[in-house]
């Protein structure tokens, strides 16, 4: 893929978000860091965003949706015009798999009854869901970025995984 291919192209009102949260971001910053958000600032004036810089628009809005920075100052269409920009970064799509994952291995529960819902604590920010039938048990675990199929059983021993 070329560089351009990878680019995270914005939107106006994405473009208008990104210069405010930056503006407020730049000034608490120096050096190398003030440097690297600089020249995302200067990528997003210009609208698109190269691939080497992804990982620092990333982080601007993890921050912004993260904390409720950006529902608070935005409301919830900038909250939403945000989170549909994380959606294009190669996290956000990677999380878009993962919960697509998650809902068609989900979808196999469809008109089974319900023998146990489970939620455990694998470790500090690391929760697994264990939902079980007659048919299927899945577990899908949840960590602070991410949702994802942690197993599934299918037949009649379901109920022993």
């Amino acid at each position: 893929m070329s560089e351009q291919a990878t680019a995270v192209v914005l939107t106006g009102e994405e473009r208008e978000l990104l210069q405010a949260e930056l503006a407020a971001l730049l000034p608490a910053l120096s050096g190398e860091r003030r440097n690297a958000y600089q020249a995302l600032a200067n990528a997003v004036n210009e609208g698109s965003i190269p691939k080497d810089l992804t990982g620092l628009l990333t982080g601007l809005l993890q921050l912004a949706l993260e904390t409720g920075r950006a529902r608070r100052l935005y409301r919830a269409e900038g909250e939403r015009i945000l989170t549909d920009l994380f959606r294009k970064t190669p996290m956000g799509q990677e999380l878009s798999r993962s919960l697509q994952e998650v809902n068609k291995a989900l979808a196999t529960l469809e008109g089974q009854t319900l023998q146990s819902v489970r939620v455990a604590l694998r470790t500090l920010g690391h929760f697994t869901i264990t939902i079980e039938t007659n048919a299927v048990v899945i577990t899908i675990a949840l960590r602070p970025h991410s949702v994802t199929v942690d197993s599934v059983s299918v037949g009649g021993d379901a109920g022993l995984g």
